[in-house]
């Protein structure tokens, strides 16, 4: 299998081990949007070896109505965490986000604009490029001590409310803000530790992927 770089703070090309890395709040950056209009938290970004951008996951603090950024050749998820929700129109048609935690799919090519339902939100996004595989985003409500299998295909996991454990090769606890991302995608499973909603990320590369 071909070996990608993870970039940002932890940018090292060693950095998983064979169970995954778990990152917490602190690991992530946050850059300002040039509009001025918000906040990209980046959680993990895979690149190929000329950087390009292969995979990502992110957080969006979106303080007012604007067009997003296009990406050519990317695929999109992304779903309310926080507010009130957004509307998006893309191109042309019209899909209103007022629900918590349920993801939205789009092309990233697409001219797409937002409009704020109630006030700022929070947005949870997963990206992915179409020459690299296809990707899915899912959240999953665990309730206390119940254990929920998750896919065989996993590549990251965040928490977004409340606590979890989860069992790969080795079992790891996570917390609210935590995540877990992996270089191979894995069978896993989880098991709450309370009340949680996770975000579970599968990756199924393509065949130019593991060439």
């Amino acid at each position: 299998m071909r070996r990608y770089r993870a970039s940002g703070a932890l940018a090292q090309p060693h950095i998983l081990s064979m169970t995954g890395r778990i990152l917490h709040r602190t690991d992530y950056q946050s850059m300002p949007w040039k509009n001025g209009g918000g906040t990209t938290t980046e959680i993990w970004k895979v690149t190929s070896s000329a950087g390009e951008m292969l995979w990502r996951l992110s957080i969006a603090d979106v303080a007012s109505d604007g067009p997003f950024s296009e990406f050519a050749g990317i695929d999109r998820w992304i779903m309310v965490v926080e507010g009130s929700g957004m509307e998006l129109s893309i191109e042309g048609g019209t899909k209103r986000l007022d629900r918590l935690h349920e993801p939205l799919f789009f092309s990233g090519d697409a001219k797409t604009t937002c409009r704020l339902l109630g006030g700022p939100i929070r947005d949870f996004n997963f990206m992915i490029r179409r020459s690299f595989g296809r990707g899915t985003l899912q959240v999953f409500q665990l309730t206390a001590k119940a254990t929920t299998p998750l896919r065989e295909d996993v590549a990251a996991v965040h928490v977004l409310r409340g606590a979890a454990e989860l069992d790969t090769y080795e079992t790891c606890n996570l917390v609210e803000g935590d995540s877990w991302v992996s270089e191979e995608p894995r069978r896993a499973t989880m098991r709450g530790l309370s009340d949680a909603v996770v975000a579970v990320i599968s990756i199924t590369p393509s065949a130019m992927a593991t060439a």
